[in-house]
């Protein structure tokens, strides 16, 4: 009987010391990484012009809830001036629709909201500047998205420098090695150029935006972030029909910045997209990469810009973010078949 119970022990330690080597000789297992290899995310923004059109929105909304997402950003202009943008109705409105998105919902202002509130716009008695700090008291209170499962973002005013305390719709945040960054650069070009108080108020917030691009690429370079997306509402690319207003409009209010984002994305050297509204006309290029005649400007090969859908289509892009892709972010447009018109 000892002799039995022996033996079985020297065959377990046989097989204990063979299994051990058959685990010593495989790879070893990779712990899971702390980024998120693949996901997608939803952008939308200039929507419902018209009270009768608050239904298509209301379809945006419910498709985007249904589909397998991040979160979700909406690039500005909540509607149209003489449609309730500049209403706090409309706000309280849009500040609830956001609030039960199923998503972390990011929102970034658009001209609608105040810029265009004046009386040229059909505003009477209206003022830019009262309508913008009631859009930064309802939207950007605290440290997180919006949505019903927020997600913590870091804001502008958050910072140490007093000059901008009062951006926080200014915002950062990271997932699955990518950084996102909102800036606050509106149509009507960037509210440049039509009255002394909001020219003051433009350069200003140039400053902030500025700073804060310069901050994020920085951040962004120091952390290994795979790529880089910025979210705004306004067009700086006029070139490139068609654009709202007057595309020779001088001076511009996008100068700085467009040249700002060029060298940090040059700078940075890895995929960097440019997510914007204020045309209403879907598209995803490289305007970077068209020299203007007789320059030899070199292209910016890693830059993409993509315009998302605005009324009267009703519709949302998904970005899919894939870090082991080359080139990380791939677009495509998401068409609520609700929405889609019918032709006689």
């Amino acid at each position: 009987h000892q002799r039995h119970k022996m033996t079985r022990r020297i065959v377990v330690a046989i097989l204990g010391i063979a299994a051990f080597a058959i685990v010593a000789q495989r790879p070893a297992v990779r712990a899971q990484p702390s980024t998120t290899p693949s996901f997608s995310i939803g952008l939308f923004g200039d929507l419902a012009y018209a009270p009768s059109r608050e239904p298509l929105l209301a379809n945006v909304l419910t498709d985007m809830d249904r589909a397998s997402l991040a979160f979700v950003v909406h690039v500005g202009d909540l509607g149209s001036p003489r449609n309730g943008s500049c209403t706090d109705e409309l706000l309280y409105r849009r500040l609830a629709q956001f609030r039960a998105s199923v998503h972390p919902l990011i929102y970034t202002p658009g001209d609608n909201e105040w810029t265009d509130c004046h009386a040229q716009q059909g505003i009477i008695g209206g003022d830019p500047l009262e309508r913008l700090a009631k859009v930064r008291s309802l939207f950007f209170d605290g440290a997180q998205s919006l949505g019903q499962h927020a997600i913590p973002l870091t804001r502008q005013n958050a910072g140490a420098d007093p000059r901008f305390a009062k951006y926080r719709e200014n915002a950062r945040w990271e997932l699955g090695g990518v950084t996102f960054i909102t800036l606050h650069a509106v149509g009507s070009n960037n509210s440049l150029g039509r009255a002394p108080d909001t020219d003051a108020e433009f350069a200003d917030r140039l400053s902030a935006d500025l700073a804060w691009l310069r901050e994020s690429f920085a951040i962004a370079k120091s952390g290994a972030s795979r790529a880089l997306m910025i979210l705004q509402q306004g067009n700086i690319f006029p070139e490139f029909p068609p654009f709202p207003g007057n595309p020779d409009q001088k001076p511009s209010g996008f100068t700085e910045l467009r040249a700002a984002i060029a060298s940090e994305t040059v700078a940075f050297g890895k995929p960097v997209a440019l997510i914007h509204g204020d045309s209403h006309y879907f598209r995803v290029d490289k305007p970077f990469m068209r020299r203007p005649l007789g320059s030899n400007e070199p292209p910016i090969v890693n830059f993409t810009r993509v315009e998302t859908f605005g009324d009267p289509n009703h519709h949302w892009v998904e970005a899919q973010i894939n870090i082991d892709d080359p080139n990380v972010f791939a677009f495509r447009p998401r068409i609520v078949p609700s929405n889609v018109a019918t032709r006689p």
